[in-house]
Order: C-alpha cells, then sequence, then structure tokens
C-alpha cells in the first residue's frame, strides 16, 4: 500500500495553473468517468492526466479505486469499487449495445481522430431489430439523454427524437463494452427475456378452439 502512495509526492511539484488542471481533472474523472481525447474542452486534461499519471494513479488508490488508460482510444477511464458501478435496465442496456456495435461498425470508416456519428434513425433501427420490439419516442429520448449523461455518446440535435438528427458516438463506448462483454450483454439479454418468458401468464385455448 506505501508503494502505491509515493507518486503522491509528486502533488507539491505542481505549478498553480497544474494544480487547477489536477482539480479539473479529478473532477471529471469522478462525476462524468471519462477524460475523452479529442474534445476540445478535455484536449487539455487528457495530456496533463496522460503525463502525470503516476500522480493520479496514488491518488485514485487512496480511495480503492483506479484509472483506466487506452492511447489508442484516447480515452481515460475512472474504475471505482461496485458501489460506483453504473446500474442499467434493460432498455439502457440495449441502447447501450446497440451503440457500441455501431461504434464498432462507423469508427473503421473514419480517421483516427474523428468521432465516428450516426442517426436517430439509424440507431432505432438498429436498436428495434436487436431487441425485437420499437421502442417508444418518449422512452427514447430518456435512453440517449441517460447514455449522454455517462458521456458515452454526444446527441447533436435539440430535439433528440427527431429521426434526421446526429448521435456522436464517443470512443467510451469501446471502453465500457469491450468485445468480451458485448458477449456477456447478448447472453444477459437473453436470459432476461428467457426469464420474462417462463414468469408469463400462459395462454389457453377458449372453450370449443383448438383439438378436440
Amino acid at each position: 500500500m506505501t508503494q502505491d502512495l509515493e507518486g503522491l509526492h509528486l502533488i507539491t511539484e505542481l505549478t498553480e495553473t497544474d494544480f487547477d488542471l489536477f482539480k479539473a481533472a479529478v473532477k471529471t474523472l469522478l462525476t462524468r468517468t471519462f477524460i475523452i481525447r479529442g474534445i476540445d474542452r478535455e484536449e487539455e486534461l487528457y495530456d496533463f492526466t496522460i503525463r502525470n499519471s503516476e500522480l493520479f494513479d496514488a491518488w485514485f488508490s487512496c480511495m480503492d479505486a483506479g484509472l483506466i488508460r487506452d492511447e489508442g482510444l484516447g480515452v481515460i477511464c475512472f474504475r471505482g469499487g461496485g458501489d460506483t458501478r453504473i446500474r442499467l435496465g434493460k432498455e439502457e442496456t440495449c441502447a447501450l449495445l446497440t451503440a457500441r456495435l455501431l461504434y464498432e461498425e462507423k469508427r473503421l470508416e473514419l480517421s483516427l481522430t474523428a468521432f465516428p456519428s450516426i442517426t436517430v434513425f439509424d440507431f432505432v433501427q438498429r436498436y428495434n431489430v436487436l431487441v425485437g420490439d420499437e421502442i417508444r419516442k418518449t422512452r427514447l429520448v430518456e435512453v440517449l439523454r441517460r447514455l449522454q449523461s455517462h458521456k458515452l455518446i454526444e446527441i447533436d440535435s435539440r430535439d433528440p427524437s427527431d429521426a434526421e438528427g446526429m448521435i456522436i458516438l464517443y470512443p467510451s463506448l469501446a471502453m465500457s463494452v469491450d468485445r468480451d462483454s458485448i458477449d456477456e450483454l447478448l447472453q444477459s439479454l437473453s436470459r432476461r427475456e428467457k426469464a420474462e418468458d417462463d414468469t408469463a401468464e400462459t395462454e389457453y385455448p377458449a372453450e370449443g378452439e383448438g383439438e378436440p
């Protein structure tokens, strides 16, 4: 444990400007989970956190937490204990999986510095195919805003239900749901649907219907 905290002394070497960056980076990670390279307002925080990784690792180890860094994706992620994990409902889980699958497809079409984007219509179409049911417009808005609040997507439209509106897919999706997790999510959804089917009321034919 003592060895993990050795980097804390580096905080005394920060200039006033650097200390402000340190506080801003910590606050962003604790409240929004991710710092993403390529978002203008976070570019400086990303570079600063990467340069001072030893200090950040020591700082977060004090709360039994840590950071995951993927410089290929350009994402830094706060990873805390079980009580800090985000709990998603069925529709939100399906939406996350849909966005993750679309990100994997679209990222190959763009340069390394660009964020892939899709229309709300494309998202809804893929979601409906995945779930096997249509999502209500009001619920769609709620789900998209929930994903946006966790910095997984950005809704580039005043009306999230506008079919022609754009959704920006952030690389934090790939860090949140890796390839193994995609398989686990699909299996989890399958088990949940089966459980719902098992608990559903059985329908019997009315009198005079069915086989004699």
